[in-house]
């Protein structure tokens, strides 16, 4: 079978190229792409070449949506026009493959879980965003919010979006900060109590402020040192009546139970050096940096977009021709401010 996939040919050269798909094995199903979806963190700093590991030329992606056309001899459970959101395929022959989500046919063995049905009837743009929006909630989920709990996001890029969108879903008071005013535009429009200019020197007075002496969870997405440093500064200090008690782990219906949890959801290439004692305070914090998304959390959010609570215009107005794919690339590397998502149409 031929198909065609986006290829990095170096920093900043983008093509549509056609290949050869290997064959559909017993335990495999193939998947026609309906639509692919960008995240741009991720594929743009692969893009620029800061990643040594990263051999050009390479497909990129690894979020994409589809249709099954072909099942293997001994797959159980699948059918023909079944719909799919899918993560990271295997590779194609004649060339690199980074995640490969860029494809316009994936060979998913079915063990491996690179694509997940989804419900009856759905239409598939609304679950575009379903692998992206994954990892941001693995993140929030392993903080185990509570409802009334501030937490606060640093970076409204895609990661850091989704994330302000599962707290607040979850009933959290949310504070965000980045440094393009379009993204605080938008947490403010989804219901933030507060979107802060990143670039303020006073920053960390601000959220201090706003949340009466450091926040219950701090979700880092900025994927940058000024981030990190100021995530560090603003969570929870413990007031005098919890200094010296030791609360047990508790519910999430019981927030003062819990310490004040650091939450690293992002890809960082610099090193930082902080003291655990400035850190930790009185009270504690737990420190996470989730890694992967699992089956669990991409279900979680397939059912979360089935309940309507991720509308995928909140993300990207439409589709993108997949042949536009290098200008539209150049366009989210050169105006961050008027594109932040881009999903190509196969």
């Amino acid at each position: 079978m031929k198909t065609r996939a986006i290829v990095f040919e170096g920093p900043d050269q983008i093509s549509l190229k056609s290949f050869d798909l290997a064959p559909c094995g017993d335990e495999d199903a193939i998947c026609e792409a309906i639509y692919s979806f960008v995240s741009p963190g991720t594929e743009m700093r692969v893009l620029k070449g800061v990643d040594e590991w990263a051999k050009y030329p390479f497909i990129p992606g690894y979020a994409w949506v589809g249709r099954v056309v072909e099942i293997g001899a001994k797959v159980k459970g699948w059918e023909k026009g079944q719909l799919v959101a899918g993560r990271n395929g295997t590779s194609v022959e004649g060339c690199g493959s980074i995640w490969g989500g860029h494809v316009q046919h994936h060979r998913c063995p079915v063990s491996w879980n690179i694509a997940l049905k989804l419900p009856e009837g759905a239409d598939p743009w609304n679950y575009v965003t379903t692998e992206v929006a994954a990892i941001s909630w693995r993140g929030v989920s392993a903080a185990y919010p509570a409802k009334g709990e501030t937490a606060v996001v640093i970076g409204q890029g895609l990661v850091g979006a989704f994330a302000a969108k599962w707290f607040l879903q979850l009933g959290a008071r949310v504070i965000v900060t980045d440094i393009v005013p379009s993204r605080l535009d938008r947490a403010r429009k989804w219901g933030a109590a507060a979107a802060l200019d990143g670039r303020n020197p006073n920053i960390r007075e601000m959220v201090m402020e706003l949340t009466n002496g450091g926040a219950d969870i701090v979700y880092e997405a900025s994927s940058s040192k000024p981030g990190v440093l100021l995530a560090s500064s603003i969570i929870r200090q413990p007031s005098p009546r919890a200094q010296g008690t030791n609360y047990p782990m508790g519910g999430m219906q019981n927030s003062h139970h819990f310490w004040p949890r650091l939450v690293y959801q992002a890809g960082y290439l610099f090193k930082v050096e902080i003291t655990p004692g400035e850190l930790t305070g009185g009270e504690g914090a737990i420190v996470l940096k989730p890694s992967d998304r699992t089956v669990g959390d991409r279900m979680q959010v397939i059912e979360q977009i089935r309940l309507g609570n991720l509308p995928v215009e909140d993300f990207v107005d439409k589709p993108t021709p997949v042949e536009d794919a290098p200008q539209a690339y150049l366009t989210l590397r050169d105006h961050p401010e008027t594109v932040s998502a881009i999903a190509f149409k196969w």
